[in-house]
């Protein structure tokens, strides 16, 4: 258990401000403003999030907001200031909130964990695993790849928070990699809601089985052929049954 486990989860304050978009009778759009303060890491965050998708995140560290895509920045602006003063008041709320409750820690929520490629596995050839780990509360928890039961570093990267409908959290974890057959990737997770606060997911890199260009042109050569043949015999059929009748008429 490291440190992050060892410590009470306590959870400030999540706020939710959302705004619904309609448009005629169209079903709405839902903009949100999410922020939380915590005593474990990450300690805050603040984000604007469109029917799902993240618009920004606030880097409190260098003050300043990330846009999910560079093209948002050029477009509007966000001044960090306001974020850092949210930070400050949550907070301060919780350092109120956890004398009132007498250090009540909140409870946690099992999360579900899924590993998919991105792209339809070819082997050795570039893909990106994904590591999807939703209903996350609270928002504290390490994520991790290992490759043949072996830490990866490179070519990982992770996303922040992101808060779903339900008011939980949920999560991505990202590796940049070449499949090879045999090999075994791990999404390893820590999280107070798990057994034994951890979890791994495995993955196993299958390539899909291809039949060859020539065994197809054959087998759809054949079976045109069949079909051809079957024309041929129902007309002779058709041709037999009406001379038949004509004999009879005879």
């Amino acid at each position: 258990m490291n440190k992050m486990e060892k410590g009470h989860m306590y959870l400030a304050l999540i706020c939710v401000l959302c705004l619904k978009v309609t448009q005629g009778v169209r079903v709405g759009n839902v903009l949100i403003q999410s922020e939380f303060c915590q005593t474990q890491l990450p300690t805050a965050e603040f984000a604007f999030q469109f029917d799902d998708d993240e618009i920004f995140n606030v880097d409190y560290d260098k003050k300043q907001a990330r846009w999910r895509l560079p093209q948002f920045g050029e477009l509007v602006g966000f001044e960090a200031a306001g974020a850092l003063q949210n930070k400050a008041v949550d907070c301060q709320n919780l350092e109120t909130d956890m004398k009132r409750t007498n250090k009540t820690a909140a409870k946690p929520v099992t999360p579900t964990i899924q590993i998919f490629p991105e792209d339809p596995v070819v082997l050795k050839e570039p893909n990106t695993l994904i590591c999807f780990v939703k209903n996350i509360f609270p928002p504290v928890m390490k994520m991790s790849w290992l490759k043949n039961n072996q830490p990866v570093m490179d070519g990982v990267s992770e996303t922040d928070f992101y808060i779903a409908s339900d008011f939980s959290y949920y999560k991505f974890l990202y590796l940049a990699t070449i499949p090879v057959e045999g090999d075994v990737y791990t999404c390893s997770v820590e999280h107070a809601g798990l057994p034994n606060n951890h979890d791994n997911k495995f993955w196993k890199p299958e390539s899909p089985s291809h039949i060859s260009e020539t065994f197809e042109n054959v087998v759809c050569g054949l079976g045109l052929a069949v079909g051809i043949i079957g024309i041929i015999a129902g007309i002779f059929l058709i041709f037999k049954g009406l001379k038949n009748n004509q004999n009879r008429g005879h």
